[in-house]
């Protein structure tokens, strides 16, 4: 039966959707795609929110974990650009003494507002010194040494490990480093282990810096106390400047008290056969180097 004038002006005028239905009504691989596009895409958004959710979950409270799994990566003795890759770019650069290595660049990164990372570069890029500096309670990543004086490892934990736990690894052939200032009190307190056929000819080093707070396990000692000790010091070593350092089994029982009221903040390493003597001031991170931007220096040291 023909089709009239009319009904062939509605045909005409179907709607898109009644023109795609009936297209779909004799055509099921079309179905079959549009029904798989549309899964993909649902799954594809749901994906895309729940990365994105993710990221932003780790980045504001789930944090830390990312941040050891970077810091485990890293050791003295690799390249500036490994380094690069797990903190970004440097905040800070700048040359340093000449050495029986060539001249050295402080390359000091603040990869978030809660840790540093030092790393001093030879002529190479070579990373000859690693250090790393913890500003918060919230962030202590572990480090881990063998300690042949005990034949057994050692893990530091930054604001976790007391400085005196790990004192006795370096007692008998260790040093220990302090600097005293008069305007801001105590800057650094260091323990360093040498380097010997079981490191690898690595050297370590562990301690408090005043690049951030100093966290007190406990608190038997006035803030006055570092001044008294570190004056008698300075006079019982003849020093004669703001720096002491000395035989870890020289340091007296108030030098060993003061050890054990605080946790670590700063863990080093170097490269094999480099020292620490690479620093021209103290190890790790130097708050005079800092921009009072990025630091809070006034807020740092031992509580008072």
């Amino acid at each position: 039966m023909a089709e009239t004038e009319g009904e062939q002006e509605r045909r005409r005028r179907l709607s898109l959707g009644e023109r795609f239905k009936k297209l779909t009504e004799r055509n099921l691989a079309l179905v079959l795609i549009l029904y798989v596009s549309s899964a993909v895409t649902a799954v594809s958004t749901f994906i895309t929110a729940y990365v994105t959710g993710g990221h932003w979950y780790q980045q504001h409270f789930d944090w830390q974990a990312g941040e050891y799994a970077k810091l485990a990566r890293l050791h003295a003795g690799y390249t500036l650009n490994k380094f690069e890759e797990q903190l970004g770019r440097p905040s800070i650069q700048i040359a340093i003494n000449k050495t029986s290595l060539g001249s050295l660049t402080q390359n000091t990164f603040q990869p978030r507002p809660e840790y540093w990372v030092d790393a001093v570069t030879d002529p190479r890029n070579r990373v000859v010194a690693y250090a790393v500096t913890s500003c918060s309670s919230d962030f202590t990543p572990s480090f881990t040494y063998w300690d042949d004086q005990h034949n057994r490892y050692m893990t530091v934990s930054l604001n976790e490990t007391a400085f005196a736990s790990a004192f006795p690894s370096i007692r008998d052939v260790g040093t220990v480093t302090t600097d005293f200032s008069g305007s801001m009190g105590p800057k650094y307190y260091f323990a360093i282990k040498p380097s010997n056929a079981y490191s690898i000819n690595r050297s370590y080093a562990w301690g408090v810096s005043n690049v951030c707070p100093w966290k007190a396990i406990k608190s038997t000692h006035s803030s006055g106390t570092w001044v008294s000790w570190f004056s008698s010091q300075v006079q019982r070593f003849h020093t004669g400047g703001y720096e002491l350092r000395v035989q870890a089994k020289e340091v007296d029982k108030l030098g060993r008290d003061l050890m054990s009221e605080y946790a670590v903040n700063t863990y080093a390493e170097t490269a094999p056969t480099v020292d620490f003597g690479i620093y021209p001031e103290q190890i790790g991170a130097d708050p005079m180097l800092i921009p009072p931007a990025l630091s809070k220096l006034a807020d740092n040291g031992p509580p008072s």
